[in-house]
This record gives C-alpha cells, sequence and structure tokens, in this order.
C-alpha cells in the first residue's frame, strides 16, 4: 500500500504543477481557465494518497465511507447547482458562461466534492 501512496504523491504533484501552468496561461489571457479539471484531479490525487490506508482493507468501514462520501456528494451537488443555476441566468444572471465552461465546472466541481467527502468521512468514522 505504501507504493499506492507513493504514487499517487508524486501524481498529485505533476498535476499540481500542470494545474498551475495551465490555468494560469488561461488566466493572464484574460480567458475562462479551462484547466478546472486539473484542478480537480489534483484534489483526487492527493485524496486517494490519504485514502489509500483506509480503502485498503475490504471491510464495513471502508464501504461507508464510499457510500456517505457518493451520498452527501449529491446534495452538495443539487445546492451548487442551483447556485450556478441563479448565477448564471441569461436574463438576471451576472454571470455569462458557455455551456462547455458550465459543463467544465460542475464536472469539475463533482470530482472534488466526492474526494473531500471521502475524506472527510474517512477522519470522522
Amino acid at each position: 500500500m505504501k507504493k499506492n501512496k507513493t504514487a499517487f504523491l508524486i501524481l498529485g504533484v505533476i498535476m499540481l504543477i500542470n494545474a498551475f501552468l495551465v490555468n494560469w496561461a488561461y488566466l493572464s489571457a484574460g480567458k475562462f481557465p479551462e484547466g478546472l479539471m486539473t484542478i480537480s484531479i489534483t484534489i483526487m490525487s492527493f485524496c486517494m494518497a490519504y485514502l489509500t490506508d483506509h480503502f485498503a482493507a475490504k471491510d464495513e468501514r471502508a464501504q461507508k465511507i464510499r457510500e456517505r462520501g457518493v451520498f452527501v456528494s449529491y446534495f452538495w451537488m443539487l445546492g451548487i447547482i442551483i447556485i450556478l443555476m441563479a448565477l448564471v441566468n441569461p436574463y438576471v444572471g451576472p454571470v455569462h458562461l458557455s455551456a462547455y465552461h458550465l459543463l467544465l465546472l460542475i464536472a469539475s466541481m463533482y470530482i472534488s466534492v466526492v474526494f473531500l467527502n471521502m475524506v472527510y468521512y474517512a477522519r470522522k468514522y
């Protein structure tokens, strides 16, 4: 298991550098940061590095962490989607995004929220 943890940490550091460089290029050009998925993959890698010890044993605790993390993430995503619907309203919303950018934002938020919830429940249980 130590190898998996090290591999996830190395992947997380590489993706963090990649996310910083890609998003910095978009932001410095004044565009929407299309490298949001690299940020969510970075979060996922670091979370998996933490969770490998918890998921190594195929017991009820690991199953409960997975189930609870995904279940609570559903409600978080409902809240995030409602907020995005209010912000991106074409008639009165202050933010104007294309459908691609909105889907990219939702997908990257979902990946991040699921794994961060799993880390939270791994520490709680």
